[in-house]
């Protein structure tokens, strides 16, 4: 995340007993950061990575 991390965490936490897809919360992370951040904008990029 970075700048606007502290936005992301307090929509993930909002989100978190809506029962929203794990994608679909991060989006909605993004959109916070972007809504409220100047140093974030779309578009937003997911990369799913191995574990």
């Amino acid at each position: 995340m970075g700048s606007g991390d502290d936005l992301a965490l307090g929509a993930l936490h909002a989100t978190a007993e809506l029962g929203l897809e794990p994608r679909e919360r991060l989006t909605a992370a993004l959109r916070a950061e972007d809504h409220h951040s100047t140093y974030v904008s779309a578009p937003y990029p997911h990369v799913k990575t191995p574990r």
